[in-house]
């Protein structure tokens, strides 16, 4: 090999790097971009909710309130403002972490969501990976297999899934696993009344393995079923939809084909040729799914009494206490974005088709 053909693949290399480099660039700071726009929209829509759907000034000071109360409330509040400063200042104490306070209970909003996020993030995560467990491997060998049994069965459960509202389908758990049976414990929160384990992470599973305590991580887990398995029966047929067809498109592509044809192994054809070109797709559904479920499992969570933000943003409405529900909204939509963006980079990563 000469020097002069070394030199060339060294250009070429690192003519290669540079295009990826500004691909990468470009594509962080389009989604960047993006990321920023739904947030400030999002920001928008809140703070016309609290200024025009219901000044908070008479949620602050009462109905039986002097006009001289009315007006030092008022410019104590800033609502003597402008609209636009009032925004700015919104915005400002949203960077700040500042969310309001709670009428009810006079706590900031941002330690009571901080409390119980990890008691909704715990129970999404499960459900996602319960429906990952079921849907994506049926969804795969639907494709492979259509109008076989697991589409059969796969199509079903969805459809069953999509028509049956997720707060009838607990207490069905309820009655059958609980109530019949008697497999499960009572709906009463995480733990009922056992103590819970010592907060390191916030999740009682874990924190019960950190601490040892495998009968703990046991009940925790007792606790943890039923609902996961109303959200994952609820949530879950998009995952199987999703896996069937993108499948079944990576079947039929021609490189699929030309691979059959040149008499590679079926499951080489499986793993190396479909399975990563169908990834893509079903990591954005699955991203979608728990982006979704953090803000959507209100129902489930009232359903069982799990101590989330879900119930929290209910128990809110019930004494038209609207910083912890506005809080929950806020921090409900930054975390679908977020985990959206995220999926959105994986993807751009796994699929070299987005990079051309």
């Amino acid at each position: 090999m000469t020097s002069e053909d070394t030199d060339s693949r060294h250009i070429t290399k690192k003519s290669t790097g540079s295009v990826l480099a500004r691909q990468w660039i470009f594509y962080l700071v389009k989604r960047i971009g993006i990321l920023l726009i739904v947030l400030l929209a999002v920001s928008i829509l809140t703070f016309s909710v609290t200024r025009f759907a219901g000044t908070p000034l008479y949620a602050a000071v009462g109905v039986y309130s002097t006009d001289e109360m009315i007006a030092e409330r008022k410019e104590k509040m800033g609502l003597n403002k402008p609209l636009w400063e009032q925004y700015t200042s919104y915005v400002s104490g949203l960077m700040r972490g500042n969310l309001g306070s709670s009428r009810r209970t006079f706590t900031p909003v941002r330690d009571e969501i901080a409390d119980r996020l990890p008691a909704t993030a715990e129970l999404v995560i499960f459900a996602v990976g319960l429906s990952i467990l079921w849907a994506v491997p049926l969804g795969a060998f639907a494709a492979f297999r259509p109008r076989g049994w697991a589409d059969r069965i796969g199509s079903s459960l969805g459809q069953i899934g999509v028509s049956v509202p997720s707060f009838w389908l607990g207490l069905l758990f309820i009655y059958l696993l609980y109530y019949l049976l008697g497999a499960l414990p009572a709906p009463f929160g995480r733990l009922g009344g056992a103590d819970p384990p010592v907060s390191v992470t916030g999740f009682y599973t874990i924190d019960a393995l950190l601490a040892g305590d495998l009968g703990l991580f046991g009940e925790a887990v007792r606790y943890l079923i039923m609902p996961a398995l109303t959200l994952s029966f609820t949530s879950s047929p998009p995952i199987f939809s999703v896996t069937r067809s993108a499948v079944s498109t990576v079947l039929g592509s021609q490189f699929v084909e030309a691979a059959r044809s040149y008499g590679i192994p079926r499951r080489a054809i499986k793993f190396r040729h479909v399975a990563p070109n169908a990834a893509p797709p079903v990591i954005n559904i699955v991203a979608m799914t728990f982006g979704y479920l953090i803000g959507g499992a209100v129902l489930v969570e009232v359903v069982f009494s799990w101590p989330g933000i879900g119930t929290y943003a209910v128990q809110a409405m019930d004494f038209s206490d609207y910083d912890p529900v506005l809080g929950v909204v806020l921090l409900s939509a930054t975390i679908y974005v977020v985990v959206y963006f995220l999926a959105d980079l994986l993807q751009f990563l796994l699929d070299p088709r987005l990079r051309e």
